[in-house]
């Protein structure tokens, strides 16, 4: 994991993609782990910190398409 203090855009598409892995795919936490090369606290620790976040900042969007589910899936890894 990048220990910047500033995370970058692949910082940004690892957590994307073990977030996708947890809520979308329904993987457990150890299994995201393995497959991506880290702790199971480090995933443990992106999904805490990303509800942390959500919870604070709830989404303000007034358009159906642009809130929670209506982008399509890993459409951060889309070209």
């Amino acid at each position: 994991m990048n220990k910047s203090p500033t995370p970058g855009r692949a910082d940004d598409l690892r957590n994307l993609e073990i977030l996708h892995l947890l809520n979308v795919e329904q993987q457990s936490s150890g299994a995201v782990a393995k497959r991506m090369g880290l702790s199971r606290n480090a995933v443990l620790g992106v999904q805490f910190r990303t509800s942390e976040q959500c919870a604070k900042h709830p989404c303000a969007c007034r358009r159906k398409a642009n809130r929670d589910g209506g982008m399509p899936a890993r459409w951060w890894a889309r070209t």
